[in-house]
């Protein structure tokens, strides 16, 4: 990161002219060496100039005293532990559901300086527009919100279609664009390893501009894996399992632990590789965070005390969550207390219980106790209004499916889910009952209808059977349905999707929940059907009225309302629907729904 006064710096380090502010009486945690320490933090502009610190007790001859530190203004730290500012190695501003001014409001308290975001959700909605709304809201907040080209717009563009295509040229195109830093998840693994066309460009321009390259590897082992390390991609957050996360340390892949609120990976990969001792390729990450998870139990610091709860030294689980971070995308003056480094810096009174008292972002105090004290105005832009759901009112034919026969049972193929609280699939074939030229699956409790619907405009869409969903009865959809965002719906009366879907339509985006011709709850995200102006607050009530309904209607997972989130993701194993049709993901394979 740029210092804008480098011969001021200089003069403050000395003491030849004053610092801005000094930061007195902390224990300053030092995520270099492990040590926690007394000292005066002094800062210039913005960037830490000099610690007066003396942790092996050299200055007994009163000279520390002498050569005191002065600053134009000054705080006292109340023998806090200075931290460095928590930074999130990834994270997706969309899936909160807030701009990125609201989403800063929501984390800064937390203690979260940094993120590291990847806006695919919005781009693949509304293409480079969608980028460049996610910088330009991001624009002159009181912390740092990086960003990172989507490198899979969309994920895997032979089964699913999306709003948008990347390839090299607006790729490189968005490099260029300022607080830029990388090529974001390399989500379409399959075609790294197969060498595809696409994939292989975008690779070659990385490689050529030697940027940073995220990864996203859910399951790769052997020489797959070794295949797809050797493009360069740096960091993977889909590790879920104890021995992948111990496999990939080992080969040098950082591990963006993830703590999200559909993924809770942190302990299984804590306890797998803490023997490990402070592995410098370890980061943590919250990946998709809800809102209600943000209010009531934090972003990073969260994060951090799941990592200290599950078995790792508090400053490890700092130097993962701070300096780690930093490093891997290559930023070498953050994440740290140290002359020369970003004043980014966190007061707080216990490491284990990670809440701040003070929060300082580039030396400027921004929230207390747990509230923003600095103002974030109001932006409008117009992308936050445009009608994004380009879709047709859909019939009530296209809610039942057509089989091949007119009475009798056909081997169909279904998505099952794992368990109610897993997005991971699989495929099963059943014989089910065929009545006057229909699928009825009516006596089966587990099993419901589902189908994808483009929203872009093509037409397409794709029906199909899935298991242990947990919906019982009635019908919801979403535009929240990733990484595409089409329209999904999941329902057990043709005439309660049919609704769900035109109220989607109606409402320009957002999530929907019908039961017995009526509509039960209605959240409305007008923005690229991503996201809401709501503040966080406010926002989290809506939401929380959903999740209400939405457990009524018989889903129990982790979060209910994102449950059908997960069902049209082709980069998740192992059973998907798009509005291509059934996708097979290890093969990238369009399945027919019926076996012959």
């Amino acid at each position: 990161l740029l210092i804008n006064d480098l011969e001021g710096l200089i003069k403050a380090a000395l003491g030849i002219i004053p610092m801005g502010l000094v930061i007195r009486n902390v224990r300053l945690v030092n995520v270099f060496t492990g040590e926690i320490y007394q000292a005066d933090i002094g800062i210039y502009k913005g960037i830490i100039a000099h610690i007066d610190a003396d942790p092996d007790g050299l200055a007994t001859d009163g000279s520390r005293e002498q050569d005191r530190i002065t600053g134009k203004e000054e705080f006292d730290g109340q023998g806090l532990y200075a931290i460095p500012g928590l930074i999130d190695s990834h994270v997706h501003v969309e899936s909160s559901m807030m701009t990125p001014g609201n989403f800063a409001k929501a984390i800064i308290p937390s203690g979260t300086t940094t993120i590291i975001t990847d806006p695919h959700e919005i781009g693949n909605v509304l293409g480079k527009d969608g980028v460049k709304y996610m910088l330009e809201a991001s624009e002159g907040l009181p912390m740092k919100q990086f960003i990172l080209v989507p490198s899979c717009v969309p994920a895997v563009p032979s089964v699913e279609g999306a709003g948008a295509e990347f390839d090299k040229k607006e790729i490189e195109e968005m490099l260029s664009w300022p607080r830029v830093l990388g090529l974001a998840e390399l989500m379409d693994f399959k075609g790294v390893i197969s060498r595809s066309e696409r994939m292989m460009e975008i690779l070659e321009l990385a490689r050529r501009e030697q940027i940073f390259i995220q990864g996203h590897a859910p399951g790769l082992a052997g020489r797959s894996l070794s295949a797809y390390l050797c493009v360069g991609a740096a960091t993977d957050h889909e590790v879920r399992a104890g021995q992948e996360a111990r496999d990939k340390i080992r080969l040098g892949m950082t591990l963006d632990a993830r703590e999200s609120s559909m993924s809770r990976n942190v302990e299984d990969i804590v306890k797998a590789i803490k023997e490990f001792h402070y592995p410098p390729n370890l980061t943590l990450c919250s990946d998709d965070r809800e809102v209600s998870d943000l209010l009531n139990e934090g972003h990073m610091n969260h994060v951090v005390r799941r990592a200290i709860e599950s078995g790792l030294e508090p400053i490890d689980a700092l130097r993962a969550a701070t300096l780690h971070a930093a490093k891997s995308i290559g930023i070498e003056n953050l994440g740290a207390l140290a002359p020369g480094y970003v004043a980014d810096i966190v007061l707080l009174p216990s490491l284990a219980e990670m809440k701040p008292a003070y929060v300082f972002h580039e030396g400027t105090l921004v929230a207390k106790d747990g509230k923003l004290i600095v103002d974030i105005p109001e932006k409008d832009f117009e992308v936050e209004k445009r009608n994004t759901v380009n879709l047709n009112n859909p019939s009530l034919e296209q809610f039942r499916i057509k089989a091949p026969i007119e009475e009798g049972q056909i081997a169909t193929r279904i998505i099952s889910y794992l368990s109610h609280h897993s997005s991971l699939t699989k495929y099963e074939v059943e014989e089910l009952p065929v009545k006057k030229g229909y699928l009825d699956i009516s006596e089966y409790e587990d099993l419901k209808y589902v189908a994808v619907f483009n929203r872009y405009g093509s037409g397409d869409y794709a029906t199909g059977i899935v298991r242990n969903f947990g919906l019982k009865e009635g019908a919801i959809a979403s535009t929240v349905s990733h990484d595409s965002h089409n329209v999904t719906v999941v329902w057990t009366d043709p005439r309660d999707g049919q609704l769900a879907v035109q109220t989607i339509i109606e409402i320009g985006g957002g999530i929907v929940c019908v039961k017995d011709g009526q509509v039960l709850g209605c959240l409305k995200l007008p923005i690229a059907g991503l996201m809401s102006k709501l503040p966080c607050e406010e926002l989290a009530r809506e939401i929380d009225k959903m999740k209400d309904i939405t457990r009524k209607m018989g889903i129990e997972s982790k979060n209910p309302l994102l449950r059908i989130a997960t069902l049209a993701l082709p980069v998740i194993p192992n059973a998907k629907i798009t509005d291509k049709g059934l996708v097979e993901v290890n093969s990238q394979q369009i399945l027919p729904l019926f076996e012959q």
